[in-house]
């Protein structure tokens, strides 16, 4: 792989498992859809346990593999290793001088629990399915749906779904059919065509899931990732400056014949379904099927190993699928991820053979993304994610991250997901799904930026500007697929569509510039972007296409709340369940997760949720559910265009479940008849935030206007703050040119000579057509105004 190309590509590693000698399941295919309040599962695993032991030697090794039915470790190799066993077969590990360690005792206990949690979690989720609907809103993502585990068709249906709520980014496509005839399909991810930027242009990245079935997390968070990139696409700078640049298509499921058999029949079925006839066995491992060097260690020729390799490479209709949309994209194909569990690591090639080493500059291009991700994940939830070759960890011949970096030169990694080694199991709790894939998503960006984007940009930025008002503009640059020459970064900027004039911007360190947009006349359309180079001279623009804009408006206030006094608002709402951390008005006491003032620079109160720090940090914070607070009737009826602004904090980043909760705020225009989402507030930023919402974007601006913020708590162990402070309703717009210049009160000669005195000095406020020009259209508009009063 040649960095200068950008090409990377992550796949697939497994999680090792030699000989099993289970009786052989059923052929029959199994359901897509069961039904969970109904369905009782099979017991396959009476008398299993895992154990751990520590072979010495190879001989010990293949002889402890010949006595397991599954290997659960993620490494397969002399040293410890994680064994399902039958109990009989204890003793005769003894005998060969290993002495099992227990890790499950009860092996069919423990898939008996796992199902009985799905089964209480989707009960849980159904009894409060209003309260998630109100939590959600109007949004294209839903936390709710990743509460808990999902069927096969559930997650066909659900990006179905979000392709459907943006069609002009996001697309489905059939990439091929599995052993047993079920679809496998894709949703593929990009912004829409634009000049020089076409989508069929774009490099290519591809995340794929549950290439072994029993992985539950995986397709989740797959899942989670397709949901937040669609979610944030028009709302996320982040977000839709990747997206307008890159495609990325998504695969949740490469092995549905396998999931569907793991929930219907045995939970911790790993390979695919096939039905090898010669052997009354079943099921080829997809992670061994892969061509590049294919059938070598760690892969195995017989069909009742758990890492059985196939008949030949790519004999899986499974495995041809997902390598035939790899190579449909050609030379375009840059980067790819295969997302397992578990162990908590981050993978890259090669692992094919023991000793192999990955070439220069490769390794140390790897090495380093690999570090970067794995600091990305734990600034989310202090989790590590150990960064390695995949050698290291064991040699698997014919794995997909090998193949797609060693045939395809893309950058590939195999991340697996929790739980870690110290703690193992396949059978991850629901509970445990969101903060997997949530602190995932930071990594998973920084990954698509690092391999797709010469440098990276980030930066929100202002839509309206105060007139005659200069702005300091802030944006975050750093390396991406190439390094940031520090000294290139510019602000290029026009006024009303004018010529374009560009500014240096000061490096403030920390990856954060700065340049100060200059002051301009009330009703001027100001458009902006940013630039930088590589240090090869490349360069990037942010946004990647188009510009920011902005218009130049004075802004009235005609309502303002510091919440200093009871101006009306009320607390609690049908649905509301919390039972602690109900929203009051007050002086907040500072906490890890709440502020210690409000907002107002001369003031005291706020609102906040409860307010009071108590004996610990989770004492006093929003627990049992929702606390809803509504503001009074607003009057957004005036003539122009009213601008909703409010500041609010939110915290739920602490706690056992962190970041397993969110904050609606809605708007209404009917005094709560009805709602509509304005946001659903999942950032942690331990700061006051403004924001800004043009009220006709969401609802009609009337009398009747009113907002609430619905404020959850429904994780375990979470810890949720949220207060709001300083809310007004604001016009935007320019004041029609006074005709009073001397402000006397009267009309008359005193006023046109004055204006006659701009006009000779070709000041701007005399150029009252603003066409740039000063002629006598200008002088009789001005006589229009004033003989009009």
């Amino acid at each position: 792989m040649n960095r200068s190309m950008l090409s990377l590509s992550l796949a697939a590693l497994s999680l090792g498992a030699f000989n099993t000698h289970a009786a052989p399941p059923a052929g029959d295919a199994a359901p897509s859809a069961i039904d969970l309040a109904s369905f009782t599962p099979p017991k396959p695993y009476q008398g299993h346990q895992v154990i751990r032991v520590t072979p010495s030697t190879q001989a010990q090794l293949d002889a402890a593999l010949q006595l397991a039915e599954g290997v659960w470790s993620e490494r397969i190799g002399i040293g410890p290793i994680e064994l399902q066993v039958h109990e009989s077969k204890l003793d005769a590990y003894r005998d060969l001088g290993l002495e099992p360690i227990m890790v499950i005792e009860d092996l069919q206990a423990r898939a008996d629990l796992d199902w009985q949690r799905v089964v209480t979690t989707e009960a849980s989720l159904a009894k409060h399915a209003d309260e998630h609907a109100i939590q959600r809103g109007g949004a294209i993502h839903d936390d709710t749906w990743f509460a808990n585990f999902k069927q096969v068709n559930q997650i066909h249906t659900y990006i179905n779904d979000l392709a459907s709520a943006r069609p002009d980014i996001a697309s489905i496509s059939s990439i091929g059919t599995s052993i047993e005839g079920r679809d496998i399909p894709a949703i593929t991810i990009t912004g829409p065509d634009a000049v020089g930027n076409a989508a069929a242009d774009r490099p290519v990245i591809i995340w794929n899931g549950c290439q072994h079935a029993r992985e539950w997390v995986s397709p989740m968070t797959v899942t989670y990732l397709a949901s937040r990139l669609v979610d944030g696409y028009g709302n996320d700078t982040q977000v839709t400056d990747l997206i307008n640049t890159v495609r990325i298509i998504i695969v949740p499921v490469v092995n549905p014949d396998g999931y569907a058999f793991s929930w219907s029949d045995q939970r911790f079925w790993r390979k695919n379904r096939r039905d090898i006839v010669s052997s009354s066995e079943f099921g080829v491992d997809l992670n061994r099927n892969w061509g590049y060097e294919w059938g070598g260690q760690g892969a195995s020729p017989s069909p009742s190993s758990e890492t059985y390799h196939g008949t030949n490479a790519f004999s899986e209709p499974e495995t041809q699928a997902l390598k035939n949309l790899a190579e449909s994209f050609g030379t375009n194909l840059v980067a790819h991820i295969d997302y397992h569990s578990y162990s908590q690591l981050i993978l890259w090639p090669y692992g094919y053979a023991s000793g192999v080493t990955t070439p220069e500059p490769d390794r140390t291009f790897f090495d380093n993304l690999s570090n970067d991700v794995a600091d990305a994940i734990f600034m989310v939830s202090s989790t590590n994610y150990d960064p390695m070759q995949s050698v290291d960890l064991y040699p698997a011949a014919g794995d997909a991250s090998d193949w797609f970096y060693g045939n395809l030169d893309a950058a590939s990694f195999t991340i697996e997901l929790r739980p870690s080694s110290s703690s193992p199991g396949f059978d991850l709790p629901p509970a445990e799904i969101l903060p997997t894939a949530r602190e995932n998503w930071p990594g998973a960006l920084l990954f698509a930026a690092q391999t797709t984007q010469l440098i990276q940009f980030n930066g929100n930025q202002p839509t309206a500007l105060e007139p005659d008002t200069a702005v300091s503009l802030t944006v975050s640059i750093n390396d991406g697929a190439a390094l940031l020459d520090p000294a290139t970064p510019m602000m290029h900027f026009q006024v009303d569509a004018g010529s374009e004039s560009a500014v240096a911007m000061t490096n403030l360190g920390g990856g954060q510039f700065s340049a100060m947009l200059p002051s301009f006349d009330c009703g001027s359309a100001v458009s902006f972007r940013f630039s930088a180079q590589t240090t090869t001279g490349n360069t990037r623009s942010f946004p990647a296409s188009g510009t920011f804009d902005a218009s130049v408006e004075e802004a009235t206030i005609v309502f303002e709340d510091e919440m200093e006094s009871d101006t009306g608002w009320s607390v609690g709402a049908s649905g509301d369940t919390a039972t602690t951390g109900i929203w009051t008005r007050a002086d907040p006491q500072a906490t890890d997760a709440q502020p210690e003032d409000d907002h107002t620079a001369a003031g005291t109160l706020c609102w906040i949720t409860d307010g009071q720090a108590g004996a610990s940090l989770g004492a006093n914070d929003i627990d049992g559910g929702a606390t809803t607070l509504t503001s009074p009737t607003l009057d957004a009826s005036a003539e122009g265009e009213p601008v909703l602004v409010y500041h609010r904090w939110y915290s739920n980043n602490s706690g056992a479940s962190p970041d397993a909760d969110s904050m609606l705020v809605q708007i209404s225009d009917n005094n709560g008849s009805s709602w509509s989402t304005l946001e659903t507030v999942t950032e942690n930023l331990s700061q006051w935030v403004e924001k800004r919402f043009t009220i006709s974007d969401f609802v009609t601006p009337s009398a009747t206007v009113r907002v609430r913020f619905v404020a959850s708590d429904f994780g375990d162990g979470s810890i949720v703050e949220a207060g709001v402070d300083d809310l007004q309703i604001v016009y935007l717009g320019c004041d029609a040119f006074d005709p009073d210049l001397d402000g006397n009160g009267v009309l008359n000669l005193q006023d046109i000579f004055a204006f006659l005195d701009l006009y000779n000095a070709e000041d701007p406020q005399s150029d009252l057509t603003e066409d740039g020009i000063f002629n006598l259209q200008d002088i009789f508009a001005y006589l229009d105004l004033f003989n009009a009063g």
